[in-house]
């Protein structure tokens, strides 16, 4: 599919301008909004975690040997499956994370994009991946769908920038003190050093019902939103988006934000994100990719026909390297590691 830019499909669009706010849950300058829309009922499919104890689904290395960038998805089961942009794998030769959001066809098998988590091993540790139970949080998944949009714009390819993934996990190690106690730099083992604080974090944000996404906001800026077509997928994924966000929140950005959490930007959000536009690319599963940019703020969008499967939107830094006026400068160290 071509590369060049369009304003955004109207079924884009269209969640836009239905997306319904509920109350939200707000803690020391971020607040968590509960969004809400009519459901779609078609495709019908289930969410990652539902499907890897079923039989005839695994996920492993693409190979005996492996390659950091790919996994093998092996779906012969008679459900789509859906895997969410940012969800931790765990096991194999080392931890992955999603590149993009794909839904899997039923009865088939394909190679998925995927980024390492994990620098400091490449050795067995299981034969196929399990979950982690958690998701990239807020930040590394920004700046993991930018790199991959830069990607699919230049390579038509949904590889991210490895480096930057590394580098971002090392600064979450640094901020939340597990550096010294995580022998391979797994991400996981930062979440773990703060699972108390996050597990206290979810239970107070809890999935209302009909709820289909959630949109989190940092002082008087949007950090980002997800919206699913299913309610019922959304449910199983609730309570990793809240920790995506509250990892960002309590650890990188130190818990608590310089303004009080502003009721209004989610509105001003919606209306800059209604003059997006967009690149369309072909999806590794069903569907088309839709790369969105907008002032301040970038996403992506999964489309099977008329559906929108999974909407993603950040806020911030864009895909150019703007940054929202209240946003400063991201500095970083350079570190490499290759297995």
């Amino acid at each position: 599919m071509s590369s060049t830019t369009s304003p955004i499909h109207p079924a884009i669009s269209e969640i836009l301008g239905q997306l319904e706010l509920g109350q939200p849950s707000v803690h020391n300058g971020i607040g968590l909004w509960p969004l809400v829309i009519e459901a779609r009922p078609e495709p019908t499919y289930v969410a990652l975690v539902e499907a890897l104890p079923l039989d005839g689904f695994k996920i492993t290395e693409v190979s005996e040997g492996g390659s950091v960038p790919d996994l093998r998805v092996i779906n012969e089961t008679p459900h789509h499956v859906l895997l969410f942009d940012g969800e931790e794998l765990k096991g194999a030769k080392q931890n992955r994370i999603l590149n993009t959001t794909i839904l899997i066809p039923q009865g088939e098998s394909l190679d998925v994009p995927v980024s390492c988590t994990e620098s400091g091993r490449w050795s067995y540790l299981s034969p196929q991946f399990s979950s982690s139970g958690s998701m990239a949080y807020a930040q590394l998944r920004k700046a993991k769908a930018a790199a991959v949009s830069r990607s699919l714009h230049h390579r038509d390819s949904h590889a991210s920038d490895q480096g930057e993934v590394w580098d971002e996990i090392e600064m979450l190690h640094l901020k939340a003190d597990s550096g010294g106690k995580s022998s391979t730099r797994a991400m996981q083992d930062a979440y773990n050093e703060r699972r108390q604080d996050l597990d206290e974090f979810v239970r107070g944000v809890p999935c209302g019902g009909g709820q289909c996404g959630l949109l989190a906001v940092v002082g008087d800026r949007v950090e980002g939103l997800d919206v699913l077509s299913r309610p019922e997928a959304y449910e199983r994924l609730h309570n990793r988006l809240v920790e995506s966000h509250a990892m960002d929140f309590l650890v990188r950005k130190g818990g608590e934000a310089r303004k009080p959490a502003d009721p209004e930007a989610p509105a001003r959000f919606f209306a800059e994100a209604a003059k997006a536009e967009e690149s369309v690319h072909n999806s590794p599963g069903l569907g088309s990719d839709h790369r969105l940019r907008f002032r301040w703020g970038h996403g992506s969008a999964l489309r099977v026909e008329e559906t929108i499967v999974h909407l993603a939107l950040f806020g911030g830094s864009g895909i150019g390297g703007s940054h929202h006026p209240t946003e400063p400068p991201l500095h970083r160290f350079r570190r490499r590691y290759q297995p």
